[in-house]
């Protein structure tokens, strides 16, 4: 009986296997599937890898299979992922609903979400909370920087002896994420963290492995007690541990003051109530679950990977150590941006990624609607398995596809570069959601421990296994590594001793000094503001970050008040916070505070003459009051002659669009850009002329601007300030001295020319017409050519840089906000429907675009501490005795992000800029240009500007954040103007197929 079941069975097998395929017409090819089980039987289950490699040469790289009954297409190399998952990521982004991985987490989350409205809604809260919640109190940058010291401790007690990095590695990339999620870190030891780690690890083996393939292939066998049940219960695991630290959370919450992202969720949660929103406090527990798998089991398999492969290649490990040491010499700890001068580091960091091949199989994708690939059919709903592994390993896209060699990222000048197939996050719209967080992490794990360890490939450990176990992640088969003191960091006795005595006996003379006039009573004048005690020649120098002190002087608010006071070196200064006292000082008292300061390096890097000062730096009087004057009417009137300032600004927009036009479908940096259309648009004015963006004149006076901006406000402008003995040493400051002449010759050649070439009564330019008023005045006046050469440098400099890096602040939030960038681009449609270019009397009827102009100005904060003010006489303030000659430091940045002021202060959201009715209002708050007698000269025409720029460039392109160009980095460079850090963007014209 059972042999003739038996013989039954193949021969309804038979007959089932010699019947014709399910396949669509036009489907991809591929092999002939078996009854029930589909393509199963042609593949090793451990690991299908080589066996989807060796049917991509045999069918192509579009190829399908079948999953028991179900079938899917296999996506190989570069040119079908981007021909896919980019150029139709809207076909190609779905997500199979009815595989075992979905049955497990019970279709929630974010990462196996489908493609959909509620996927964009909680994908763009994702990406908001991970971007802006680790930069509160605590950067991500010190969150991993401190875990980083946790994994020290355990390698330190190793060194000497071999040690399995596969735990503290999981532990350490868990405990991140953790910190982000829930707020909390934990000891390794911790049975929270050891459980968590352990779940995920063999979740991500069983999701992709044999039983799983089982599992989507035969429903039958689905509610079996065979091995992959052992999937639900760990996740269960996982949802009870997720659900009790909501419930915790949900105790110990202050609405509107989020922790961490639970908080920020939950916040969420309760701006929406009973909306039929997609938010929910199930969802929040799958979502969870999501990013503490996407940002642990990645991070820690790729930290193995580097680590394997650094041991048994020592010469790459060497000199990743050499470029370490060299770049961080003096510093006490890696910082992210050190990236950006470690190009071999980089590239190895890369090169692990790839041959990692982390993710090999992506997730699983499908299609959302009948589609076409590449000449085949693709009918909706066909599973989509992307083979990321090929493209990371694909020849004719490496140099050495199947070696682990850095100069696969190296140029011939071996500068970093990063081919188009590196993709080990995935690419287009579904590509992971924490790449930015991963790339932070490898960078500043991989570069602190190898600045202080050597990590060997121990002696008995036989050869090295770099065959990866197979799952969800690629991980190393386990392995044991020995771990070594750097010798380049250990001091040798006898060198230690041959100066110790007499480097000793200096030291405690000066810090016995030191103590003594640290001990001494401050030189606050009586009832001044108050502040934290100033050392010695430094002042307060130590309690800021010179790099950037935002953060610093804000916590100093929080503790002293809005009006406090810092030394910088021996001179006391003022420092204005929050709205009431900036408007106290720089409006209501304007009279009193409205002084330059006369002593600081800017005043000797520009090298002006008392009577020639310029305008910006011009110390309060009759001369300021006069120049300023002379500048508004002539800045406000001459643009009106034969062609107004709009058509100026116009004109210059023809060029950008050009440059734009030449870029459409690649990616482009607009930093140069930018800045060459703001320098041309001041130049007519200034000069009467317009160069070409190549032309030496602007790349000079551009790179000039660009240079003393970072230099004037920075680290190296304090020292001088403070500390007058170094002033003549040729310290990095000197740059800004060299910058300034340069300028200051360009621009008195420029005078020189005009006073050749003009015609008396008929100006051309700015240029012309101060000389007129220099005929008229008598010589007495402060009008002098010194004055104007001085002058038209202040006026470009003003114009240049800070509109530049205001468009590139708001082209950066536009990309990452797109459904921001959309709203903007249909008001800008209706507005302007028939008309051939904008006008700067549109703005009145676009509200929503003048309300994220504006919000672009605040976010961007351009000018943070404006220029330093001083007391032009003894004077009082909201209590404060402040005599005359008291340096002024306008903290704008703590108006513009200032709480009770704006409905969003931390964000950037248009609505801080419109009312219930949806009409644009500009808040008292708003000062980007400062406030009060002193406020930018040029504030008219960079309104101007900035409406008829982004106006007319969003009305024809739309503008693409790359897919390859990993999270956004809103954190700016901080200088005289704040600018943010280099980035590219992607350029389409308005409706093209989105990515």
């Amino acid at each position: 009986m059972f042999g003739s079941l038996v013989l039954l069975w193949l021969a309804v097998c038979l007959l089932l296997f010699l019947l014709p395929t399910n396949r669509a017409k036009n489907f991809p090819p591929g092999p002939r599937p078996f009854p029930i089980l589909g393509n199963l039987l042609e593949f090793n289950l451990q690991n299908p890898l080589a066996d989807l490699e060796r049917l991509a040469k045999r069918y192509g790289n579009i190829y399908s299979l079948f999953i028991g009954n179900r079938p899917a297409v296999i996506l190989t190399g570069l040119q079908a992922m981007k021909e896919a998952l980019v150029n139709k990521a809207a076909d190609f982004s779905g997500r199979p609903q009815d595989l075992m991985v979905n049955d497990v987490v019970q279709r929630k989350g974010v990462i196996l979400a489908d493609y959909g409205s509620t996927w964009r809604e909680h994908r763009r809260f994702a990406l908001m909370t991970l971007r802006n919640f680790g930069l509160g109190k605590q950067s991500m940058e010190e969150r991993i920087l401190g875990e980083v010291e946790y994994i020290l401790e355990p390698l330190e007690k190793s060194v000497g002896k071999t040690m399995n990095p596969q735990v503290l590695f999981h532990n350490a990339a868990s405990n991140i994420i953790c910190q982000i999620l829930f707020g909390t870190r934990y000891d390794y030891n911790d049975e929270f963290i050891q459980l968590i780690v352990r779940l995920f690890t063999e979740n991500a083996k069983i999701a992709n492995g044999p039983w799983a393939m089982l599992y989507d292939s035969m429903p039958m066998i689905r509610r079996l007690p065979l091995p992959f049940m052992k999937g639900f219960k760990n996740i269960e695991a996982c949802r009870k541990l997720s659900s009790g630290l909501v419930k915790e959370h949900m105790k110990t919450r202050v609405p509107e003051k989020p922790r961490d992202l639970i908080d920020c969720y939950l916040d969420e949660l309760d701006k929406r109530g009973d909306d039929s929103s997609s938010f929910s406090e199930d969802q929040l527990i799958n979502y969870l679950l999501d990013l503490h798998f996407a940002g642990t089991d990645t991070t820690s398999n790729t930290l193995l990977t580097g680590f394997l492969y650094l041991m048994t290649h020592p010469q790459i490990q060497e000199r990743c150590q050499q470029e370490i040491d060299q770049v961080l010499e003096g510093k006490d700890q890696a910082s992210y941006e050190d990236r950006h001068k470690m190009p071999y580091t980089q590239a190895v960091i890369h090169e692990v990624q790839r041959i990692a091949s982390t993710v090999p199989l992506s997730v699983f994708h499908c299609t959302t609607k009948d589609t076409e690939l590449m000449g085949y059919s693709i009918p909706r709903g066909t599973l989509i398995i992307p083979n990321l592994t090929s493209v990371l390993y694909e020849k004719g896209q490496w140099k050495f596809p199947h070696e682990f060699n850095p100069e696969n990222f190296l140029n011939d000048q071996g500068e970093f570069v990063k081919p188009e197939a590196f993709m080990p996050f995935s690419a287009g719209p579904r590509m992971c959601l924490g790449e930015g967080l991963a790339r932070m992490e490898l960078f500043l794990i991989m570069v602190t421990l190898l600045r202080r360890f050597h990590f060997i490939w121990p002696e008995d450990a036989g050869q090295p296994d770099y065959i990866p176990v197979f799952g969800v992640t690629l991980s190393p088969k386990p392995y044991r590594m020995k771990v070594r003191h750097r010798a380049a960091l250990c001091v040798s006795r006898s060198q230690h001793d041959h100066h110790s005595v007499m480097f000793g006996s200096l030291v405690l003379l000066w810090l016995a000094v030191c103590l003594l006039l640290f001990l001494l009573p401050t030189h606050r004048a009586k009832n001044f503001p108050p502040g934290p005690r100033p050392f010695p020649i430094l002042g307060n120098l130590l309690e800021l970050n010179l790099q950037n002190p935002l953060a610093d002087l804000e916590r100093l608010a929080k503790r002293y008040g809005n009006i406090y006071s810092l030394f910088i070196g021996n001179r006391p200064a003022v420092i204005l916070t929050g709205l009431q006292a900036m408007k106290e000082a720089l409006v209501n008292k304007a009279a009193d505070f409205s002084g330059r300061p006369q002593d600081l390096m800017v005043n000797d890097a520009v090298q002006r003459k008392a009577q020639a000062p310029g305008a910006v730096l011009s110390d309060y009087g009759s001369a300021w009051k006069e120049h300023r004057r002379f500048a508004l009417m002539t800045l406000r009137n001459f643009g009106l002659g034969k062609q107004s300032m709009e058509e100026r600004i116009l004109g210059e927009i023809e060029r950008l669009l050009k440059i734009l036009q030449e870029s459409v479908g690649k990616t482009m940096d607009p930093q140069v850009l930018f800045h060459n259309a703001a320098s041309n648009i001041i130049c007519q004015v200034l000069f009467g002329t317009q160069h070409d963006y190549s032309d030496e004149f602007i790349k000079l006076f551009v790179n000039v601007f660009t240079e003393n901006s970072k230099i004037i406000n920075g680290p190296w402008s304090m020292i001088y300030d403070s500390i007058p003995m170094v002033r003549c040493l040729p310290l990095p400051f000197r740059k800004a001295f060299t910058n300034f002449k340069t300028a200051q010759d360009k621009a008195s050649e420029l005078v020189a020319e005009h006073k050749k070439t003009r015609i008396p009564g008929k100006p051309r330019d700015f240029t012309d017409c101060y000389l007129d008023a220099l005929d008229k005045r008598n010589e007495n006046s402060s009008f002098s050519e010194d004055q104007l050469v001085s002058y038209v440098q202040d006026l470009h400099f003003a114009g240049t840089d800070t509109t530049a890096n205001t468009l590139l602040t708001g082209f950066l939030y536009l990309m990452t906000y797109p459904q921001i960038q959309e709203l903007c681009q249909q008001e800008i449609d209706v507005v302007l429907e028939g008309k051939d270019h904008a006008s700067f009397e549109d703005r009145h009827q676009m509200p929503y675009m003048q309300a994220v102009i504006h919000e672009v100005q605040r976010i961007a904060s351009t000018v943070p501490l404006s220029v330093f003010h001083c007391t032009s006489k003894d004077t009082e303030l909201m209590g404060y005795s402040i005599p005359r000659g008291t340096l002024i430091i306008p903290n704008l940045t703590s108006v513009l992000y200032e709480e009770g002021q704006w409905k969003f202060p931390h964000e950037f959201n248009p609505e801080n800029f419109l009312n219930d009715q949806g009409e644009f209002v500009k808040p008292e708050a708003f000062m980007p240009f400062s406030t009060g007698p002193r406020m930018c000269l040029g504030e008219g025409l960079a309104r101007m500007e900035l409406f008829l720029v982004m106006v007319t460039l969003l009305r024809k392109f739309q503008f693409i954040w790359p897919e390859d160009a990993g999270e956004p980095d809103y954190i700016p460079l901080f200088g005289t103007t704040m600018n943010p850090k280099p980035y590219r963007m992607e350029v389409r014209f308005r409706g093209q197929r989105e990515c």
